[in-house]
């Protein structure tokens, strides 16, 4: 996958030295142990032949090294991966490599530090095994200073072990096998993965230190207001030295250069203690008119208000000489939230502010874990850019911290899931309470997480008050305070019932429906999937739709054989290749997105396809129709009990036609041009079951002297002056306010064509255009065939050279063209525009301010799309084209 910024991170490992950084690569190799004879002492060798091995990805997995090594087809194309003997991933591989310890500086401790190994890991450092990690986030952190050959290499041999893999516990994958990535045993979204994606997962180094090591530093924030931040810092320093150690700690946090130095310590030999530093004893540690984090879309009147803070801690031996040295983000919020405001839907706020929130569900990065470092940068990049402000984390199937890293430079808040599906049960509780402390401890700086969630659609072991929810409950406690969010279960109250309308709870409004309605229905119907909180849009953890995927992409994982348009009759199968790729009746796979239903919608309302392409294009207006609707409904109950919605789903961990708003290539659907229209911060908007427009203000101040304008355009693209409307008003902060009504009082006024479209802007006292949409609406309710019969607009589409720029991030390139309708006959309507290449090819991935968009007569559009130089070295071009071309 092509980051959108910069460069892909490959796999490196590097010594670290307190001194200087000496990087080193590591060689992984990878190998089944059933087929290897040989005894750990005689892998252990230094220069043992490893010819018959493969190169293995480090972080990854064991399968996906071994397509990457060219052993597999392409797993995403067809039905590939349900070809795989997973006999031969399903079991144990040795892991090794080699590296040399001539660079460490002299008197120096070093340490193995794995971050994380799934789902079992045997490690050893020249024949000697030194750990055992097991679970999903668990660390190995072993001083290896003692074990290290100085004059010849040092091997390390890691034998991974997969779930499944013990004869007297082969459970199911959810929950038994939790800590676990739950869905690599297959999902309604995504296929079994061989190996279950079990390999050395995440991040591995070797470092260099004095003889105490500072690890884990806690930066706690509690904030009486919001012109005052009280901090403490929490340091853990480990002594394996023989001797006892005096020192002194140190850290320095900016923005603000505050420098606290701590008294003197004493550490006795191969011990270890944990330090805390409060604001209380230290004044600097109280910080006056703090920089804070906002999420996506609020803060101040400046967008970017992001702020984060670094936090340097140093434990000097003696108070002088650096042992080690430790640098961490954090970022000042204040999180709390209520049921009482609206009456029982739980209301989130930051900063004091309340928060409508808008995401959507994560899966999986990857279904192969393949996503890793930048890579996170363009997913996360695109939900800010769909002006999103959460993302939840489902059952914890993401445990890369740069998935986080970029969620707090995006202002994109991490409701964040422990390993855990409905109300099963595990087999270890001791491994799960190992895990679920290391998660916390890890993350727990990272100020975009503002909910920890037990569990999906289930309270954990079915208890609130039983042995499993306690143990999330404690690690979140001991290890992170209680200034965040926990939710027992994902979807309602802790004492609803599975499956039941019966409970009372309104705090969550359930999870589902996982298939497209009409927008009337979103609007005026918030029933759910389960009914725990009927009639309550509320904070809505799931509300999905099926997302068909433009032609560019269907042809690289469907075969030509299937390059037609789907049929109801096609999708009902459990085994052809709609259904490998979730596009199928069977629940298990993605029924729940109702196929048929998806497929009627574009037949009934655009018109029967004839093809592929016709298909793809007409999907994609629903695609935008339907999720523009979903949030719209949402933001017109703003407060009304309404206080969140998360789609299922925002990302793509596979290709499909299923729950996603970009898709497994990057290629921007219509889904996600329909959110970053109606999620925008200040928004315009129609009510299709009262006519209603309302102006939404996210932000947390008045808006005054606002003018609403609504216009409505025939078929042909000509103004229908008789329906306009326009009204100044002003609006309150964080609120949704009515403006007008259109199409009242319609008697002895021109007759609208079959199709007609409604514009509505929102200006400023500038005169400012603050926010602009687009609705086409039917005479009959849902019709839009006459869109079919509209003149070929392809010859009066023009588009300007570019002006080319640089982005505001300093890498990227940011081109600008200014597409022109000069027909006189009709409006351009649905204008999709891609950026090609000289050979045709889509140039991925690329941001687009806007597409699918409609001109009428004589209106221009200025499009903005920012791409990474590198993708344009061979040339591009811009192609336009409308539904009408």
């Amino acid at each position: 996958m092509k980051p959108i910024f910069g460069l892909i991170i490959i796999n490196l490992l590097f010594l670290q030295n307190v001194s200087n950084a000496q990087k080193i690569v590591l060689n992984w190799k990878l190998h089944p142990q059933q087929e290897n004879t040989y005894s750990i002492k005689q892998l252990s060798k230094p220069g043992f032949n490893t010819k018959s091995w493969i190169n293995a990805i480090v972080p990854g997995t064991v399968f996906y090294s071994y397509v990457k090594a060219g052993k597999e087809s392409n797993p995403d194309y067809a039905d590939n991966i349900y070809k795989v003997n997973k006999a031969k991933y399903n079991r144990p591989f040795w892991y090794r490599t080699e590296f040399s310890a001539k660079g460490f500086a002299p008197g120096k401790r070093i340490w193995l530090n794995f971050n994380g190994i799934h789902k079992r890991g045997e490690i050893y450092l020249n024949g000697s095994h030194i750990g055992t990690v097991k679970g999903i986030v668990e660390r190995g952190l072993y001083d290896v200073t003692t074990l290290l050959n100085k004059k010849s290499a040092n091997v390390i041999l890691v034998l991974v072990v997969p779930p499944r893999n013990d004869a007297e516990h082969n459970h199911p994958m959810a929950n038994w096998e939790s800590p676990t990535y739950i869905s690599s045993g297959s999902w309604d979204w995504m296929p079994a993965v061989p190996g279950l994606n079990s390999g050395i997962t995440d991040t591995v180094s070797i470092t260099a230190k004095g003889p105490i090591a500072v690890s884990d530093p806690w930066i706690h924030t509690s904030m009486p207001d919001k012109n005052t931040a009280n901090l403490t810092v929490n340091v853990h320093l480990n002594n394996t030295s023989s001797s006892t150690v005096s020192g002194q700690v140190k850290f320095n946090i900016n923005p603000g250069n505050i420098t606290v130095n701590g008294p003197i310590l004493t550490l006795n030999a191969n011990s270890s203690q944990t330090a805390n530093y409060d604001w209380t004893q230290f004044s600097q540690l109280k910080i006056k008119n703090p920089k804070l984090w906002w999420p996506n879309g609020y803060g101040g009147k400046a967008d970017g208000t992001q702020n984060l803070y670094t936090c340097r801690v140093t434990f000097n031996v003696g108070g002088v000489t650096p042992s080690d040295v430790v640098t961490k983000a954090f970022g000042i919020r204040k999180i709390t939230a209520d049921t009482t405001s609206l009456n029982g839907p739980l209301r989130v706020y930051v900063n004091d502010v309340p928060i409508l929130l808008k995401g959507g569900n994560w899966g999986m990065s990857d279904y192969m874990l393949k996503a890793r470092g930048k890579d996170y940068d363009t997913r996360i990049r695109f939900h800010k850019e769909m002006n999103f402000n959460i993302i939840r984390n489902w059952t914890g199937e993401v445990t890369d911290e740069a998935f986080y890293n970029y969620c707090d430079k995006y202002g994109i808040m991490v409701w964040d899931d422990f390993w855990l599906n409905n109300f099963g049960q595990i087999d270890s509780l001791e491994i799960f309470k190992r895990n679920a402390i290391e998660k916390v401890k890890k993350l727990r700086d990272h100020p975009s997480i503002v909910i920890w969630c037990g569990a999906n659609e289930g309270v954990p072991g079915g208890n609130p008050k039983g042995p499993l929810n306690e143990v999330i409950k404690n690690a979140i406690k001991d290890n992170d305070g209680e200034d965040r969010l926990y939710l027992a279960r994902s979807n309602a109250g802790e004492t609803n019932p599975n499956f039941s309308i019966h409970g009372g709870s309104r705090v969550l409004s359930g999870s589902g429906l996982w298939s497209n309605a009409d927008p009337k229905t979103y609007f005026t119907d918030p029933h759910n999937g389960y009914l725990f909180s009927k009639d309550s849009y509320g904070l809505r953890s799931e509300l999905g739709t099926a997302t068909f995927v433009n032609e560019e992409s269907f042809k690289k994982f469907m075969p030509a054989d299937y390059w037609v348009a789907p049929t109801t009759e096609a999708v009902n199968s459990k085994t052809n290749m709609w259904a490998r790729h979730y596009f199928s009746t069977d629940g298990a796979l993605g029924g729940g997105s109702d196929p048929v239903k998806y497929i009627n919608t574009i037949n009934n309302s655009y018109g029967k396809a004839t093809s592929l392409a016709d298909f793809c294009k007409k999907a994609q207006m629903l695609n935008v129709e339907t999720m523009k609707a979903m949030f719209e409904s949402w933001n017109d109950h703003m407060w009304n009990d309404a206080s969140g919605m998360l789609i299922w789903m925002s990302q793509s961990a596979y290709p499909s036609m299923i729950w996603q708003t970009y898709d497994y290539y990057y290629d921007l659907t219509g889904a996600y041009f329909g959110a970053k229209t109606a999620c925008e911060p200040v928004h315009i908007q129609w009510n299709p079951a009262t006519n209603a427009i309302k102006i939404i203000n996210n932000k947390p101040y008045n808006l005054m002297a606002l003018t609403a304008d609504a216009s409505v355009y025939n078929i042909d693209g000509q103004i229908v002056p008789e329906y306009s409307f326009k009204k100044q008003m002003n609006v309150n902060a964080t609120s949704a306010t009515e403006a007008f009504k259109v199409f009242e009082n319609s008697v002895g006024l021109p007759k609208l064509s079959s199709v007609h479209f409604l514009k509505l802007k929102l200006f400023n006292s500038q005169h400012k255009l603050l926010s602009e949409n687009f609705y086409w609406i039917g005479n009959t309710y849902l019709d839009y065939t006459a869109l079919n019969k509209m003149p070929s607009v392809s010859s009066s589409l023009t588009v300007s050279q570019p002006i080319v720029s640089t982005a505001k991030n300093k890498i990227n390139k940011l081109l600008k063209y200014v597409i022109l309708n000069s027909s006189k006959t009709t409006a351009a309507f649905g204008i999709r525009v891609q950026l090609l290449n000289n050979a045709g090819e889509q140039l991925l991935p690329a941001l687009y301010n806007n597409n699918y968009f409609s001109l009428m007569q004589g209106e221009a559009e200025t499009l903005e799309v920012e791409i990474d130089p590198n993708l344009l070295k061979h040339g591009y071009k811009l192609q336009v084209k409308a539904y009408n071309n």
